[in-house]
C-alpha cells in the first residue's frame, strides 16, 4: 500500500479480541478513518459479541459442521441455539463431546458453505440474511 492510498474497510469479530483489535487499530494506524474499522455486531440483529461466521446462516453452518464432525454422539443440531452466537457453542459443544476441533477448522467449515451456497443459494439464504449481507456491502459502495 502506497503512502497516498486509502486505507481498506476492516471487518473484525465483536468478541473480545475483535474489539480489542478494533481499538488497536482506531488508536493507531485508522485513527483519522475510525469508520473504516468495522463490527460484526453492527450488522447482525439480536445478537452480541459475534463472529465473522455469524455472517452465514445458522442452519446452513451447522449442516455443514455435523457433516464435517463425526466423533461427537449428539449432534451439533440438538446442541445449537440460534439466539447465541456460534463460534463459541461449535467450541463448547466439542468440549462437551469430548474431541478438540482440528487446526483449521473454521477454513473447512467455511469452504463447505461456499460449496453449499455457490450450489444452491436460493435453498438457505432467507431475506434476514439479505438485509444483513446488503447492509453490510452498502458500507462498502
Amino acid at each position: 500500500m502506497g503512502r497516498d492510498d486509502a486505507l481498506p474497510m476492516v471487518l473484525l469479530d465483536s468478541d473480545a479480541a475483535g474489539k480489542q483489535a478494533v481499538k488497536s487499530l482506531q488508536d493507531q494506524l485508522y485513527q483519522g478513518v475510525k469508520k473504516r474499522v468495522l463490527l460484526t455486531d453492527d450488522y447482525i440483529k439480536d445478537l452480541t459479541d459475534t463472529e465473522i461466521e455469524d455472517l452465514l446462516p445458522a442452519p446452513l453452518l451447522v449442516q455443514v459442521l455435523d457433516r464435517m464432525e463425526r466423533l461427537a454422539q449428539q449432534d451439533f443440531e440438538d446442541f445449537h441455539d440460534p439466539k447465541k452466537p456460534i463460534v463459541p457453542q461449535i467450541k463448547s459443544w466439542a468440549k462437551n463431546e469430548g474431541f478438540e476441533l482440528v487446526e483449521g477448522w473454521k477454513v473447512q467449515l467455511a469452504l463447505g458453505v461456499k460449496s453449499k451456497l455457490l450450489a444452491n443459494p436460493d435453498k438457505d439464504v432467507d431475506d434476514n440474511i439479505i438485509e444483513q449481507w446488503t447492509s453490510f456491502f452498502e458500507k462498502f459502495g
